[in-house]
Formats: structure tokens, C-alpha cells, sequence
């Protein structure tokens, strides 16, 4: 039932602007936990812009944002749980996220990484949703101050491949990324990120962190609290144009002081019926 519903909400573009409206209700990002919020995004076409604009605006008012190195070191250290931490990922390196997302968040001061896919830098794909950056749009990226992680070499479905196919794709990107960019690629995100159809959860992690990386993105909605989760990072995919509320209902928490407040409550209508109930 549960499955169908989401389904339902995942299919109807109706359905579920009315179940995160719903959701935003009750859940806000001011009383979301503290750790590290990871938000995913792809294309942020022109016409689209001011509505990223508005998220990054919306999500400063809750958190403070930073960059993917500056994440690891803050979960390695314990230091992510002493607030709530926001880092801006793009995947497949579409030219617009250079063109349009980077004018908005160098005016917000804002950091973001970028995951490549290592072939695609020199030969694109000629099908929609292109453009891609090539390496001029890719070195503006960098000389912006932004970061540059592997989105593997050629977005195969990594689950799929034997050994040496996931090497390639995984291990074999970060040097051909490093040798194309002259920098330290140091976090890589699995092509679309479910664990088993995508990647193999006992295997594709481990390889990653062992061919050199320090993390590991999937696509599973959560927060990062501890170094546990650098192998299995998770993230939020968001699209640009979504009004704020829906970050809220999906990001946030309720307030902890209600839900206190509806448990003693619970408790104490309990305890009044089972006085009603002596003889």
C-alpha cells in the first residue's frame, strides 16, 4: 500500500504538490536535527534561475552552507553535529550549472561541487538534455572556487558490471578527471545512487574509498551525522523550480517540543482512563 502511494505521488505531479503541502504543514528545516544536508541537483535552466535563487536564500535562513572537503572534515571530526550543514551538488555537468546556477551562488557566496562524468568532458553526448560543459565551462567552474568530483566514466549502471568494469568506471575516472582538470578529485557519485540497482552496496563503496576517494554519494534521502556515512552519503534530489515549502517537507522535522507535548499528553489521557476504569 505504502509503495503504491508513493508511486502515486511520484507519478502525478498533482498528487504530490498536494502531499508536500500537506507535509510542510507539520515539518519545518528550523527544527530539522543537526548534521549535514546534501542537495542534489542537475539541470537549472534560465527560466528556473530565480527559483534556485530562492532556495539557497530560503536554505541560509536554516543552515550554513559548505564545500565537500570542508564536510568531510567536519564529519571526520565530529563537528557536523554542532549545527545544520548544507552542500550543493551537481550531477552529469551541464553547461547551465556553469551558466546559471554559478552567477547565483557566487553572488550568495555559496560552495558546490560539481560531479563529472569523465568521458562526456570531451565527447558529450549529442542527445538531449545537453549541453554539456566542456573544458572551458568546466575551468571557469574551477576558477570560481568551486569543487570537482567523479560522476564514474561513462554513467554506466555500475551494478551491472563485473570487477573490472566497476574499476573503470569508478577508479579509472578520478585519474582521467585529475589528469583533465590538474586537480584532486576526491568524491565520487554513483550514476542515478539506489543501492543494488545502481550499485552494489558490499562492493562499489569499499572500491571508492580504496581507489582514493573520501566519499561516496548515493541517492538515498537522510542526513550525514558521522564518518559511517562517507561510504554511503546521502542526498537530497531537488529540482529548481520547486517552491521552498517543498524543501521544508521533505528536509525538515517536526518540532520536538509538539511532539513531547502530543506523547505527555497520550500519557496523560491514558492515565485518566485507567482511573475511570477502577472499580
Amino acid at each position: 500500500m505504502l509503495h503504491s502511494f508513493k508511486t502515486l505521488a511520484r507519478d502525478n505531479p498533482a498528487v504530490r504538490a498536494l502531499l508536500l503541502r500537506g507535509l510542510s504543514r507539520l515539518r519545518r528545516l528550523a527544527h530539522a536535527p543537526p548534521g549535514l544536508y546534501t542537495l542534489c541537483y542537475h539541470h537549472v535552466p534560465e527560466h528556473h534561475r530565480a527559483g534556485f535563487a530562492a532556495q539557497i536564500v530560503h536554505l541560509r535562513r536554516h543552515g550554513r552552507f559548505v564545500g565537500a572537503d570542508e564536510a568531510v572534515g567536519l564529519i571526520a571530526s565530529g563537528a557536523i553535529g554542532t549545527g545544520r550543514h548544507f552542500l550543493v551538488t551537481f550531477d552529469d555537468g551541464y553547461a547551465d550549472t556553469v551558466e546559471v546556477a554559478l552567477p547565483v551562488l557566487r553572488e550568495a557566496g555559496v560552495p558546490a561541487i560539481l560531479f563529472l562524468v569523465a568521458d562526456w568532458l570531451d565527447a558529450p553526448p549529442s542527445n538531449p538534455p545537453g549541453p554539456y560543459a566542456g573544458r572551458a565551462l568546466v575551468a571557469e567552474w574551477l576558477e570560481a572556487g568551486m569543487e570537482i568530483g567523479s560522476h564514474s566514466m561513462s554513467h554506466a549502471r555500475i551494478a551491472t558490471l563485473d570487477e573490472a568494469g566497476a574499476e573503470r568506471e569508478i577508479a579509472a575516472s578520478r585519474r582521467a578527471l585529475e589528469a583533465a582538470t590538474g586537480r584532486p578529485i576526491r568524491h565520487f557519485a554513483c550514476p542515478w545512487g539506489v543501492a543494488e540497482h545502481d550499485y552494489r552496496p558490499g562492493r562499489d563503496p569499499a572500491l571508492a574509498l580504496a581507489s582514493g576517494y573520501a566519499t561516496f554519494f548515493t541517492t538515498r534521502r537522510g542526513v550525514a551525522t558521522d564518518a559511517g556515512d562517507l561510504p554511503l552519503m546521502p542526498r537530497h534530489v531537488l529540482e529548481p523550480e520547486w517552491p521552498v515549502h517543498e524543501l521544508d517537507a521533505l528536509m525538515g522535522a517536526r518540532r520536538a517540543r509538539l511532539a513531547r507535548g502530543a506523547h505527555l499528553a497520550r500519557g496523560a489521557h491514558l492515565a485518566r482512563g485507567a482511573r475511570l476504569a477502577r472499580p
